[in-house]
């Protein structure tokens, strides 16, 4: 109700109240300063019942807006591609969808918090140590300089994700059509006010979704590995030919890891103070 009407009902409510309960006030007629004295108690007890929004600290980051729109403008076309790709598919037709949901993914990448490959200070974004021992970090240059030797070089535990989410295999279409359900379903309950979680969340499984149609637009091969459809084959393998990726994750599940060799670093002799002693005094003998 307009804030006009508000204050022409409260004055007829007091003026009932008083007696005179057949006036009317025309219409367009301003209240006076004498009619406003006797509503301005009853205004300030409704005032006070009034919900009014309450402002908060709270400021939308940068570029949400856009981000989100742009997320929600190119999910239903790479939707459409997906669900229209016929039961006899090729795998050269998931490499379109690859690079949509790709494109996706890079928005949602923007809207998540930031994540670091390796959960340094020193080298957030360096490379990545392959098999680091057990109880270091994932930094390749720090684990590098502890095995030198040098007792300054920690690289921190991972204590938050560095990497997005990778779903295991095998990979299918149906799996692609779960997973593209799921971020649907995510991407519709965000809003500016969502929290960083949720947008993590909605990132990772959009990767997810990209990397299942990597993996289904790779051409198909003799080893017909339903965990790596295009994977070489291994001729050197046991027991014959076989997937060159099973077989080198035998090896390496076969194998234990030894311990990280520490080489001590030459360390220089304790530095000696001398101590200069005076020369005896010259007698002359005489």
């Amino acid at each position: 109700m307009p804030a006009h009407e508000v204050l022409v009902n409260l004055e007829q409510s007091t003026i009932a109240h008083a007696g005179a309960r057949k006036w009317r006030i025309p219409s367009g007629r301003r209240m006076t300063s004498t009619r406003l004295v006797g509503v301005a108690p009853v205004l300030c007890g409704v005032l006070a019942f009034v919900d009014f929004p309450q402002h908060s600290s709270y400021r939308v980051p940068t570029k949400r807006p856009y981000l989100l729109s742009e997320l929600r403008c190119g999910l239903p076309g790479v939707d459409d591609r997906i669900r229209n790709i016929h039961e006899h598919r090729d795998p050269t037709e998931y490499d379109a969808i690859a690079d949509s949901l790709y494109q996706v993914f890079l928005t949602a990448r923007n809207l998540a918090p930031t994540r670091h490959s390796t959960n340094c200070s020193q080298h957030p974004n360096g490379p990545v140590d392959p098999e680091p021992p057990q109880g270091w970090g994932q930094c390749l240059f720090c684990n590098k300089n502890r095995r030198v030797g040098n007792p300054r070089a920690r690289s921190g535990i991972t204590s938050a994700p560095t990497q997005y989410e990778i779903p295991p295999p095998p990979y299918s279409h149906e799996r692609l059509l779960e997973r593209m359900r799921q971020f649907n379903e995510v991407v519709f309950e965000l809003h500016y006010r969502s929290s960083d979680q949720d947008f993590a969340t909605a990132a990772d499984l959009v990767h997810g979704a990209f990397i299942i149609a990597r993996e289904l637009s790779r051409p198909r091969s003799a080893s017909r590995c339903p965990q790596h459809p295009g994977a070489p084959l291994d001729p050197a393998a046991a027991g014959g030919p076989r997937c060159l990726f099973c077989a080198a994750n035998d090896i390496r599940a076969s194998r234990t890891s030894p311990p990280p060799q520490i080489r001590d670093l030459p360390r220089p002799p304790p530095h000696r103070r001398y101590r200069l002693s005076r020369p005896a005094p010259h007698h002359d003998e005489r």
